[in-house]
């Protein structure tokens, strides 16, 4: 780790992570940082100790700021800038009432999250993972018309459970000619889409034809699914041999949930 640096007439800004080296290069550029090139996790003691003449912190949601570590922080640092969107990790009420001011980075992983969901759903679809694997293992012996289909998605019914950032970008990124669009959300969130329907119900959603994904920007308790955040469904059936599956094996489940 970096010794504590005296930054002059620039901020001292201490870095809790190994971030990408552009980041570094444009701190190092405008502030006086305290590096992390190892990328060492610090404990609550280490951050209180590195924190000494720093005048702000750039951490990761791998810190945890209780109210007890923020307590013990200097009393110079004026700002806890999160690399990260959420700022579940911070104690915002002991950072407001020493002072500290607590930043995140909204909105900038939507479309990264989003298009991995995407990712999730058509290699769920085509058996992406399981012919994979199966090439590496080198176990791939033949093409049949049988085998490794999968199915297509167009045509099928598209839901979102849960209109967040996440959701949002997820449901208009969808090809509207294709899917027909259904989304449940707790605000009332309008799609522009011409074939979007608001589900009444989880489960009616989940009793339809075709794929069913959310990604709720926070919590979304609902006890008949057993999950409480994002997720994404795709009802069909991953067996190569036809046979009709009972209702309970027709889904895949996957998350697009931090």
């Amino acid at each position: 780790m970096s010794a504590p640096a005296t930054g002059g007439e620039r901020p001292v800004i201490l870095l809790t992570r190994k971030l990408p080296d552009a980041v570094e290069a444009r701190l190092q550029r405008d502030y006086a940082p305290i590096l992390n090139p190892d990328d060492t996790l610090y404990s609550a003691e280490d951050l209180i100790r590195l924190a000494a003449g720093a005048d702000a912190i750039l951490p990761c949601h791998t810190e945890k700021f209780t109210a007890e570590l923020i307590a013990a922080l200097p009393a110079r640092i004026k700002a806890i800038a999160n690399f990260s969107v959420g700022v579940d990790h911070c104690d915002l009420v002991a950072a407001r009432d020493k002072g500290i001011i607590v930043t995140n980075t909204p909105d900038v992983l939507s479309d990264a999250t989003a298009e991995i969901a995407i990712l999730l759903m058509l290699g769920a679809a085509r058996r992406a993972g399981e012919g994979e694997r199966l090439v590496r293992s080198r176990q791939w012996k033949d093409w049949s018309p049988a085998f490794m289909v999968g199915r297509q998605t167009t045509g099928k019914r598209f839901g979102v459970i849960g209109m967040g950032r996440v959701g949002r970008v997820d449901h208009h990124g969808q090809d509207g000619d294709h899917r027909t669009g259904r989304f449940r959300s707790r605000k009332n969130h309008q799609s522009p889409r011409r074939n979007a329907h608001t589900g009444r119900l989880v489960q009616r959603l989940l009793r339809r034809r075709g794929v069913f994904y959310g990604t709720p920007g926070d919590r979304y308790p609902d006890q008949r699914l057993g999950h409480s955040s994002g997720l994404v469904l795709w009802n069909l059936r991953l067996q190569t041999e036809p046979r009709p599956d009972p209702p309970h094996r027709r889904a895949v489940l996957l998350t697009a949930a931090r």
